[in-house]
């Protein structure tokens, strides 16, 4: 018993400090709630301290008068019991009681997003700073909450985050959830994209697929990259130049073995254009290109030369290849 309340106690303040995991929070909960179906009831809220200190003292001034401790036992444990717990609760047990039964509050979200061929930089309220790439939708709670920080992700963004180990920040793409506690770290997750793909720049980053019912995390260092497939549902971790990760910032165009359709993807979200493909064998040809930002003609050009001089054409913000 004793053990099973120093565990208790030691839930609580990790309660208090918001370093409790997920499933400490549920057992938090569950304890809570075996109370009631013992048939030792709390009082409301408002009442736990006040009823704690009554109810301690009554029993401390019962044991105090009387002598045989068998009959205390038999008698009175009950009461010494709920004074016990009554009394944890008001000393560390009152927030669990809290965030057990209060009454939830909807979330205020911000969202901010860009449009095509616009980057866009967010400070968040704990400091922490995000760009965003063109096309790209970001969606964060206007307070983070006690425990952690989460966030969405749409689109691109390079994350520079301030260091809190007391509140893992954790952001949310359609596939993959990526936490760290502070660290700087580039996301890419288009939706229509095949591949999500996380690559850091400093510190140390968990990556895991919230769908999959084995929960396998992949640790990240600086140089390394994990690729997602969303179709395959596989993994492929590669190195990288820490220059290269989130070179986009610097208007970078980086294009290593991609097929001509991601390219394309690219550089719509890039100049704000739409590509037609009037011969589709080129969708799947690979291209390797990185240049800093021109005018799409000139892109396209180097493009050409380098595939065969394939046949293009630029409409207004119509691109037709083939």
């Amino acid at each position: 018993m004793e053990t099973q309340d120093n565990q208790l106690k030691a839930l609580a303040e990790k309660y208090e400090d918001g370093l409790c995991t997920p499933e400490e929070l549920k057992q938090i909960r569950d304890w809570y709630d075996s109370f009631e179906a013992d048939g030792y009831p709390l009082p409301a809220d408002q009442e736990i301290k006040r009823a704690a200190g009554e109810a301690t003292t009554r029993a401390v001034n019962w044991v105090a008068a009387h002598q045989k401790q068998a009959r205390i036992r038999k008698l009175w444990l009950p009461v010494l019991k709920i004074a016990a717990v009554l009394l944890l609760v008001a000393s560390a047990g009152s927030l669990i009681f809290k965030a057990a039964h209060r009454t939830e509050q909807p979330i205020a979200w911000q969202k901010v997003s860009t449009e095509l061929g616009v980057k866009k930089q967010v400070t968040l309220s704990d400091g922490s700073v995000i760009s965003l790439n063109s096309g790209s939708t970001i969606a964060y709670p206007e307070t983070f909450s006690n425990t952690t920080r989460e966030l969405k992700l749409s689109g691109e963004a390079f994350f520079t985050v301030v260091h809190d180990p007391k509140h893992p920040f954790i952001v949310h793409t359609r596939q993959l959830r990526v936490q760290v506690l502070g660290t700087s770290y580039n996301i890419q997750a288009y939706p229509d994209e095949v591949n999500t793909e996380v690559a850091v720049a400093t510190g140390k980053v968990g990556v895991w697929n919230s769908s999959e019912k084995i929960k396998k995390v992949y640790m990240l260092t600086p140089g390394e990259r994990l690729a997602y497939n969303n179709t395959h549902k596989s993994y492929v971790k590669s190195n990288l130049r820490l220059a290269d990760i989130g070179s986009w910032q610097q208007n970078v165009l980086d294009f290593r073995m991609e097929t001509l359709e991601n390219i394309s993807k690219s550089l719509s979200r890039e100049y704000g254009v739409t590509f037609i493909f009037k011969d589709r064998s080129l969708l799947s040809k690979r291209f390797q290109l990185k240049v800093k930002k021109e005018s799409l003609a000139n892109i396209l050009k180097l493009l050409s030369i380098s595939g065969g001089s394939f046949p293009y054409s630029i409409s207004g913000k119509k691109v037709t290849i083939g």
